[in-house]
C-alpha cells in the first residue's frame, strides 16, 4: 500500500496547513491525526472546522500519499435477489420473502449477467451483494462464483457479499464465518465490499437496522476475513440519526480493524437517500454536498495513508460533487456499476459511465486518471487501436 515516504510534519505543505489551522484554533487536532493518534473529540472538533480548512488538509495529506493520480474500475454490481428478512428501515430495494416484486436469480441468469458485459464492455469486477433469503443454500453462491470464474477465464474478479450476508448465511448453515469464507474463497471469492456497516453505534443500528448484525459482530466478521488473506473494503452511511460523535467513533473502529489486519484496501461514504424507505418519515431530507465533502475529508485525515484509498462518492451525489470531493481527499472514483438496482428504487437516477466518459470527468477535474484492478492496482494502458474496436467503452 503507498505510504509517504517521511513523516508528514516534514513536508513544506503540512507545515502550511498547520499554520494556517493554528490561526483559526484546529492545530492541535490536526496534529494528532497526522501524529496517527486521533481521538474521538479531536473528530468531532475537525468535523466543526471550516470546509475549506478540511479540504486543503485532506488534499495535501493525499497528494503526499498518491499524487494527482485517481483510479478508478470497470465493474458491475449484481443484486442476485431483493428478498431480505432483515428489513432495513432505510432500504427501499428490499422485498420481504414472498412478496409479488421479489426475485431471485438463478445461478445460470446470475452467471450470464454477468458474462454478457465480461463481453460487452471488459468489466474487471462484479459486486455481488444483495437481501438475506432464506430461501438460497451456501450451494448457490459457490455455483455461480465457480462458473463466474469458468466463463470469464478468470478475468472478473468477485468482491462478494457483505458481512451481514455472510454472518445469516453462516448461522443458517451451521457453519462458522472461518469455514464459510473457506468455501467462498475456494468457489472464487477474491475480496469482501464493505457494506453493512452503516454506522458502527448499536444506538444507530437499533434504530435503523434492529435486526441488522450488531456494530460488534460485523467488526468480528470482517476481523476473521481478513486473518484469512481476503482484503476487504469499509464504508459509511451517513445523514439520518447519528450524530458527530458517532461518525468519529465509526472511524476509529476501522481505523482499529485496520491496524489490526491491514487488508482493509479502501474506504467510502455514501449519504441516506430517505426515498420510499420507513426511515425517512424520521429523516425526511438527504443530507447535501457539503456533508460529502466533509466525510471524505475527515475520512482522508484519520486514516491518512493506513487506508489509503477514498472513493469520491459519485454514485449517491452525483458526477459533479464527485469531482468536487476529488479536491477533499478522494484518489479513486469507484466503479462504473452496471446493473445497479438499488439506488434507482430510492429514486435517484443513475448515469451509465463508460472508460472514457470516467476519464473524460476525471480529468475536467484536474486530476489523472488511470484504469485500476479489484485490488487497486493500476492496469498496464493497452494499445489504442484495441480500445477504438470497444464501441461500448
Amino acid at each position: 500500500m503507498p505510504r509517504p515516504s517521511r513523516s508528514y510534519f516534514e513536508y513544506d505543505s503540512i507545515a502550511r496547513v498547520l499554520s494556517v489551522a493554528e490561526e483559526l484554533g484546529y492545530r492541535a487536532p490536526l496534529e494528532r491525526l497526522l501524529e496517527g493518534r486521533p481521538g474521538a473529540r479531536d473528530i468531532v472538533e475537525l468535523y466543526r472546522a471550516p470546509l475549506w480548512l478540511l479540504g486543503l488538509a485532506a488534499r495535501v495529506v493525499t497528494d503526499i500519499i498518491t499524487g494527482r493520480r485517481v483510479g478508478y474500475i470497470v465493474n458491475k454490481i449484481l443484486n442476485y435477489t431483493n428478498a431480505c428478512v432483515i428489513g432495513c428501515r432505510f432500504c427501499a430495494f428490499y422485498r420481504p420473502p414472498g412478496h409479488p416484486e421479489a426475485y431471485r436469480l438463478s445461478v445460470d441468469e446470475a452467471v450470464a449477467s454477468v458474462v454478457s458485459d465480461w463481453k460487452r464492455y471488459r468489466i474487471r469486477q462484479v459486486l455481488f451483494q444483495g437481501g438475506v433469503d432464506p430461501g438460497i443454500p451456501l450451494e448457490y453462491f459457490e455455483q455461480v462464483f465457480r462458473r463466474i470464474k469458468e466463463e470469464t477465464r478468470g478475468e472478473v474478479a468477485i468482491h462478494g457479499l457483505s458481512a451481514v450476508e455472510i454472518e445469516w448465511y453462516a448461522r443458517a448453515n451451521r457453519l462458522s464465518i472461518r469455514e464459510l469464507v473457506s468455501r467462498l474463497v475456494e468457489a472464487g471469492l477474491d475480496t469482501v465490499p464493505g457494506g453493512g456497516a452503516e454506522i458502527l453505534s448499536q444506538r444507530v443500528r437499533s434504530i435503523i437496522s434492529p435486526r441488522k448484525t450488531s456494530a460488534e459482530a460485523w467488526v468480528n466478521v470482517m476481523d476473521t476475513v481478513m486473518s484469512l488473506g481476503v482484503p476487504v473494503s469499509a464504508t459509511m452511511m451517513y445523514g439520518h440519526v447519528e450524530t458527530l460523535w458517532e461518525r468519529a467513533e465509526h472511524l476509529l473502529r476501522i481505523l482499529e480493524l485496520q491496524r489490526r489486519r491491514g487488508l482493509v484496501m479502501a474506504f467510502i461514504a455514501w449519504n441516506f437517500e430517505p426515498r420510499n424507505t420507513d426511515l425517512g418519515r424520521e429523516a425526511p431530507y438527504p443530507a447535501g454536498g457539503t456533508e460529502l465533502l466533509r466525510n471524505i475529508a475527515v475520512a482522508r485525515l484519520v486514516l491518512r495513508h493506513e487506508v489509503p484509498w477514498i472513493q469520491a462518492g459519485w454514485l449517491t451525489a452525483g458526477t459533479r460533487l464527485g469531482q468536487v470531493s476529488l479536491s477533499y481527499g478522494a484518489n479513486d472514483w469507484g466503479g462504473t456499476l452496471y446493473g445497479e438496482k438499488v439506488l434507482p428504487a430510492a429514486g435517484v437516477p443513475l448515469p451509465t459511465l463508460v472508460r472514457k466518459s470516467i476519464e473524460k470527468t476525471i480529468r475536467g477535474a484536474g486530476y489523472e486518471p488511470y484504469e485500476r484492478d479489484n485490488w487497486y492496482r493500476p492496469i498496464p494502458s493497452e494499445p489504442i487501436a484495441l480500445r477504438r474496436r470497444e464501441s461500448p467503452c
